[in-house]
């Protein structure tokens, strides 16, 4: 059975372009899932997951956001380069994390201020940044900056590790 993210999610990353070492990649995944919302964390090749994290930092305005009703109304609005959060760490370095696309602001994930080693650990899962509903839904790559899971893995030379296929994932024509 594929892993829950393989099955209901496509998976980008917003590839960093800002850095000048080319060893240096702060870059980040954005998850879409099958009901359009994204989800923001930190990509596997993110130097963050390598070090000790003291403290993270959301902006005030992703604090202080407020979400109501179906429609999701009173959203904070971003753009692609808004910054969520300021992750320290415990050599002093500092590492602005992005919304990486345009969208409203539905949730940021208060779990890692108090626990801000939830992040390495399960920065894939419980780990995420924030949750958005973006701007572009139906041509969801036109988001400048996005690649795709495999383009991603190929650029940064990362092996792709995928969840075991089983027979029943396979008759649906899915691998």
């Amino acid at each position: 059975m594929r892993t829950l993210i393989e099955r209901y999610y496509s998976q980008y990353y917003f590839i960093d372009t800002t850095s000048t070492d080319s060893n240096i990649t702060e870059d980040q995944y954005v998850n879409q899932h099958t009901n359009e919302l994204a989800v923001i964390g930190v990509a596997p090749s993110h130097p963050v997951l390598q070090q000790e994290i003291t403290k993270i930092e959301f902006r005030e305005s992703a604090i202080n956001n407020e979400v109501s009703g179906v429609r999701k109304t009173g959203g904070f609005k971003l753009q692609s380069n808004t910054i969520l959060c300021v992750i320290t760490c415990s050599n002093g370095k500092e590492y602005f994390l992005r919304s990486c696309i345009k969208g409203k602001l539905l949730e940021i994930n208060k779990e890692l201020i108090n626990n801000p080693s939830l992040l390495k650990t399960n920065h894939a899962t419980s780990g995420y940044l924030a949750i958005i509903e973006p701007m572009i839904k139906d041509k969801f790559m036109e988001n400048p900056g996005l690649i795709k899971f495999e383009e991603y893995h190929k650029l940064r030379n990362i092996p792709i590790q995928k969840g075991p296929v089983f027979l029943k994932d396979n008759t649906n024509g899915e691998d």
